[in-house]
């Protein structure tokens, strides 16, 4: 397992030592300038997401916030946190379709812009009434939803195999660090910022400041992502030939033909391989989620920190999250290159990602002080991180033509997590009580283990017989020998480096 591959294998070996090459002196490769504008663009998006679980505890009435604006109760909050998710999930796979068809480039950019936008009258909408609060949020999941599918579409066209786990974990490790801004910057905003209402009986905290803060960045985000991002080495108008030779010979399978070859859908959905990334991505969200809407409330009802505080120490968990992400995606492609097959890699970096944060969730819900709940809660996100080389980029792996479609069709699925996992844990803690806490982890733990063993049987790193799609191989005989072809490389093992292309 660990040399095989023939010719194919030894192609993106010279592929890789090409790119080493191409990308020496002063050049910085349009990739990796693409990597860090896209990981700027999910911390964005992520801040956007994030802030109204910090804002909420602002806004809201409580014994420690008398004079809040608003006299929500619990499941009204419930319902306002899971509005976005509402709409998050009807664009997921409309999103990589039309990516795959027109380009992630502007999918996306409006995808953020749409979102930004709302985030700007959020304020306006929650003093006009709830409905409209819940409508606004409703529709920033509208705009929000097409980006990952837009994203994974992009890298389709831009990431050579042996780089896919080391500049997509650079793209998706955006979101955590829009996650650790956003928690301790709202709070701060909270209660140093601008914006608290002029007719309340006392000025009570500054969270609209939170939305127009980050909604003015977001802005400035769009712009410059519409100047200097591109859908492909083809179109980017300041490539260097070398890099743009080097990426379209390493990706050359999905560039080659029409890029309008119609999707294969009854194929995707009988595939294992992609059920087996549904299931791991719906399990790991249903920690992430409940965790990232959830913690702030933990945080003050459980451990009893003040708002600034219990924002901070609900980021520290995501920043180290974000610092180890783009370290293991580089490890897990140079495990790639020189020792292990992708359906190794993608599993055990997978298992890793799901095992871990089962323990350390089991073990936050019987901690007994402040201080363990809090190491053990950034140790429990901190180690889901594997996943993101695993799971999150096996899209690319089964299909580039179609990663982007295949990441809707997960991301739809896994965004379930996000809409039912805040009623959830409102449901199972009436009380806030640390036992009913407890629960909510112990859950979380149990959805983790299933994940891990569902993904260990069935997940392949190895193209789907579907990968270009059925319309190129016309003739039935030619779909069977495909399909045969992809059985014999299951069965024998043959699932090296060039499982990759």
């Amino acid at each position: 397992m660990n040399k095989k591959g023939g010719s194919n294998d030894n192609a993106l070996v010279s592929y890789s030592s090409a790119s080493h090459s191409q990308d020496e002196g002063c050049y910085f490769p349009a990739r990796y300038m693409l990597a860090i504008l896209s990981f700027a663009g999910f911390a964005n998006v992520y801040a956007l997401r994030v802030n109204l679980s910090v804002a909420i505890v602002a806004m809201v009435q409580s014994p420690d916030n008398p004079h809040a604006e608003f006299a929500w109760s619990k499941n009204t909050q419930g319902v306002v946190l899971g509005s976005f998710f509402y709409g998050y999930i009807f664009t997921q796979i409309p999103g990589g379709w039309l990516a795959g068809r027109i380009g992630g480039k502007y999918v996306f950019g409006f995808g953020v812009l749409i979102t930004t936008v709302l985030t700007l009258v959020t304020p306006i909408a929650a003093r006009a009434g709830v409905c409209w609060l819940i409508a606004v949020r409703f529709l920033e999941g509208i705009g929000e939803g097409v980006t990952f599918p837009a994203m994974h579409a992009i890298w389709g066209r831009w990431a050579p195999p042996l780089e896919r786990s080391r500049l997509a974990t650079i793209t998706y490790a955006g979101p955590h660090f829009g996650t650790v801004i956003s928690m301790p910057l709202s709070g701060l905003l909270s209660k140093y910022g601008f914006g608290a209402c002029t007719h309340c009986q006392s000025a009570g905290p500054q969270w609209p400041s939170i939305f127009y803060v980050f909604g003015s960045v977001g802005l400035l985000w769009c712009v410059a992502w519409f100047i200097l991002a591109a859908d492909s080495p083809a179109t980017h108008p300041r490539i260097s030939m070398a890099e743009k030779n080097y990426i379209e010979t390493a990706i050359a399978s999905s560039q080659s033909d029409d890029a309008h070859v119609p999707v294969p859908w009854s194929a995707m959905f009988q595939s294992p391989a992609q059920w087996a990334i549904v299931v791991a991505h719906v399990c790991n969200n249903w920690g992430f989620y409940t965790l990232l809407t959830c913690l702030p409330t933990y945080m003050s009802d459980v451990l009893h920190f003040k708002i600034v505080g219990g924002s901070l120490y609900s980021a520290l968990p995501y920043g180290i999250y974000g610092v180890l992400i783009p370290t293991i995606g580089r490890f897990a492609d140079y495990l790639r290159e020189n020792h292990l097959s992708t359906t190794t890699v993608r599993k055990s970096f997978t298992v890793i990602g799901l095992l871990l944060p089962a323990l350390f969730m089991v073990l936050t819900g019987f901690s007994t002080s402040k201080t363990s709940a809090i190491v053990f809660l950034t140790l429990g996100v901190a180690s889901a991180s594997p996943g993101l080389s695993g799971f999150n980029i096996n899209h690319l792996d089964l299909s580039p033509r179609f990663a982007g479609v295949l990441m809707g069709i997960s991301n739809m699925f896994a965004t379930i997590p996000g809409i039912i996992g805040p009623l959830v844990a409102d449901g199972m803690t009436p009380d806030r009580t640390a036992h009913q806490w407890r629960n909510v982890f112990v859950v979380a733990a149990e959805i983790y283990l299933f994940g891990a063993f569902f993904y260990l049987v069935f997940a392949s790193g190895s193209p789907q017989w579907w990968a270009e799609g059925v319309a190129a191989l016309p003739q039935e005989e030619s779909i069977q020998s495909r399909k045969k072809v992809s059985r014999q490389s299951r069965s024998s093992g043959q699932w090296g480096r060039e499982a990759s292309v």
